[in-house]
């Protein structure tokens, strides 16, 4: 008897212990199949229910080199609303409209659209669950794909749309691509996220406080500001502006300053972590789950406001005064190779005219197709439309883009970004190496051929300064392109193409700016005698102002480092920069010193040519300076595109149409400053009274920008009698 109750009771036991261990394997195996495989409402489900908001850094400020801001970053707010979440639709519409100062009718058409628009993705979600339901299989969407577009009244499924992050763009819409076998729920989410406004002000923000919209909140953005104004607004450049699921809303600089120096500027972000409960609210903020974010650094920048609107007010005058297309105009100083002003303005020019480029038609005919083994198609050939060279008129120069409400920020920068060929400014470092190596002597005298000759080869040469023959010195004073050509012939070809290279012309200066242009030098493979008449007087040479300022300091340093090159910078140097800069030789300090002396002539027939037009008004300069005037015409560059083409018989340039130029340096006993003035294309009534040359319309703009820049730096007046130097030791 108790063994048969013993019996029962393993039985009964074993089979508890069987249907235990089924049921623990079934209740596995489900675990398993739910973290393998779970359906697309338990997803939502098992997401931890953690909440992570970003902590956003503020931008550094940038500053000038006086500590002024340029650009500084405060915080802002506007209003995002989720649809979800709005109760009494009429009223809360009201109550944004009120506060934020806009129509209830816009108001209330984008709220109402995106709630319907919510409402159609329900219902195309429940036309999609059937689908979800047969395992992502594509022949059961096929099935429905008919039901799902007649309850949306398309031709297509998928037809949805997407609140975007710009209050003012219109939704975007899903494609039926969007609704993946994979995840088709995902894309049919309810937009919860409506941003209402841009910034708001500080009494809009008080306003909408003060209303308490459920389901409206106040978002935080960071806004960039730019207390420099519009003067420096091309050298600090912009920052972008992203949609809210960014890191840092897409404060990160995309233009100028801003781009180059944005990893001092951007700061790191922080971020708080916290539990929630279903419903998304907080529950508590574990030890260790608050990181706060770092500010960026502030950046001092190489420039001077004030010396900026300086070089603005002079440009703009110089532009007026030539009836000029535009200018540019840079200060540098030599010493620590900072950029202290840098100034591009373009003027539409009422009666210019765009250029007539030949043009590349459309190809429509048929090419025949290729015949025999590996044979290929024959070319199309193209047709051009070409009428050859224009007639007679004034050309728009300055190829501009136009930019939406002319946010100066969003302009070329053409004193980094542009090219120009620089004619006669060009001289001082031909001839400084021709005097360097020995090739002719100070006061040797050349036969300048009265002002008109042929080189060997028959190209015909002139020279603006008519005279029968000139010392060396003289040749540079007097710019004389013949004299030029003939110290240049006394040159290999490979040590003029070599000293044009070791000035830093061809290559980009390092300065950091995106789009920094590198010139044009032709190399040495394509050098012909060509290239050594048309160098010497600075033609078949393109370079960007800021080159030029860089290449003219090894005039400029003091003792020891005359002739050598500092590094540029647009950052404010410090005394250990100063001294841990790399030194670049490129002339010995004694043919540096002697090139400076003779171009303090230059500088009488700037100030002749002031005190002309003024009528003796602008004399008394307190600082002398020396330099170098140039002009050059203006090289025909076709628009960007393969369709445009220079017309059969035009000379490659604009007729008639020139950059003139000077650069200089002051004071001239010891250079402070470099001022550097383009004027692009001066007007007709220049040319016709042949004033439009680089000694008249750019030395004047240098001249007062030279005088006013120094005064305010506190520089020293020069001596009595400086202002034109003492030639009669060279």
């Amino acid at each position: 008897m108790q063994q048969q109750q013993t019996g029962r009771i393993n039985a009964v036991a074993t089979f508890a212990v069987t249907c235990i261990t089924v049921v623990l394997v079934l209740l596995m195996a489900r675990v398993v199949q739910l973290q393998i495989r779970p359906s697309p409402s338990l997803k939502k489900e098992m997401e931890p229910r953690v909440s992570v908001r970003q902590d956003l850094p503020l931008r550094g400020d940038i500053l000038d080199r006086r500590g002024r801001i340029l650009s500084t970053t405060r915080v802002g707010y506007r209003v995002v609303v989720d649809p979800t979440q709005l109760k009494q639709i009429d009223e809360a519409i009201v109550k944004i409209a009120k506060a934020t100062g806009q129509s209830e009718e816009r108001v209330g058409e984008r709220i109402l659209s995106r709630i319907n628009e919510n409402a159609r993705r329900a219902e195309l979600k429940q036309k999609l669950e059937p689908f979800s339901a047969a395992g992502g299989n594509l022949s059961a969407l096929a099935a429905i794909r008919g039901a799902i577009s007649s309850a949306l009244g398309r031709e297509e499924a998928g037809a949805s749309v997407v609140a975007t992050e710009d209050p003012d763009a219109p939704p975007r819409a899903i494609a039926s691509a969007e609704i993946s076998p994979e995840a088709p729920t995902p894309a049919l989410k309810p937009i919860r996220y409506l941003p209402m406004t841009r910034l708001l002000s500080d009494p809009q923000v008080e306003a909408m406080r003060a209303a308490k919209v459920k389901g409206a909140i106040l978002e935080r953005v960071m806004v960039r500001e730019y207390p420099g104004g519009p003067e420096v607004a091309p050298i600090v450049g912009l920052v972008g502006v992203g949609d809210a699921k960014s890191p840092s809303y897409g404060h990160t600089g995309v233009l100028g300053a801003e781009k180059m120096l944005n990893k001092q500027l951007v700061g790191s972000k922080g971020s708080i972590s916290y539990v929630r409960d279903a419903k998304g609210k907080p529950l508590w903020i574990e030890p260790g789950q608050v990181r706060p974010a770092e500010p960026g650094q502030d950046v001092r920048l190489s420039v001077d406001v004030e010396l900026q609107r300086i070089a603005v007010e002079e440009l703009q005058r110089g532009i007026t005064d030539a009836d000029a297309a535009g200018g540019r105009l840079m200060i540098f100083d030599p010493l620590t190779g900072e950029v202290l002003a840098m100034v591009d303005i373009v003027r539409p020019v009422p009666d210019a005219k765009p250029y007539p480029w030949a043009r590349v038609l459309p190809q429509t005919e048929e090419v025949a197709a290729p015949t025999g083994k590996n044979k290929k198609p024959a070319p199309k050939k193209q047709k051009v439309e070409d009428h050859g060279p224009p007639p007679p008129a004034r050309y728009i120069t300055i190829q501009r883009p136009e930019i939406a409400n002319d946010i100066p920020g969003l302009h070329r920068n053409r004193c980094v970004e542009d090219i120009y060929e620089p004619g006669s400014t060009f001289k001082p470092f031909v001839w400084a190496t021709i005097t360097e190596l020995g090739r002719s002597r100070i006061d040797e005298i050349y036969d300048t051929e009265s002002g008109r000759w042929h080189t060997s080869y028959g190209r015909y040469i002139e020279d603006v300064t008519k005279r029968a023959t000139m010392t060396w010195a003289e040749v540079l004073i007097n710019s004389s392109n013949i004299g030029m050509i003939k110290g240049a012939e006394r040159l290999t070809w490979k040590e003029l193409h070599d000293a044009v290279i070791r000035f830093g012309f061809g290559q980009r200066t390092g300065i950091g700016f995106a789009g920094e242009a590198s010139g044009i030098v032709t190399s040495m493979q394509a050098w012909s005698k060509f290239s050594q008449t048309s160098v010497a007087y600075g033609h078949e040479v393109a370079v960007t102002p800021l080159q030029m300022v860089r290449a003219f300091s090894a005039f400029c340093r003091p003792g020891d480092l005359a002739g050598t090159l500092p590094p540029v910078r647009l950052t404010a140097a410090t005394a250990d920069d100063v001294r841990g800069a790399v030194i670049q030789r490129v002339l010995p300090a004694k043919i540096a010193d002697t090139t400076r002396d003779v171009m303090r002539g230059v500088a009488a027939k700037v100030e002749m040519n002031l005190a002309t037009a003024s009528h003796g008004g602008e004399s008394g300069w307190k600082y002398s300076m020396f330099g170098k005037s140039g002009t050059a015409e203006i090289p025909l560059t076709p628009p960007p595109g393969k369709e445009f083409r220079r017309p059969k018989g035009t000379s490659g340039y604009f007729d008639d149409q020139y950059n003139s130029s000077f650069i200089a340096g002051g004071p001239a006993e010891s250079p402070k400053v470099i001022v550097l003035c383009v004027i692009d294309d001066p007007g007709p009534s220049k040319i016709r009274a042949r004033q439009h040359y680089g000694s008249y319309v750019a030395g004047p703009v240098v001249r007062r920008t030279m005088e006013r820049a120094l005064n305010y730096l506190g520089v020293q007046p020069s001596p009595t009698g400086a202002t034109h130097g003492d030639l009669a030791g060279l």
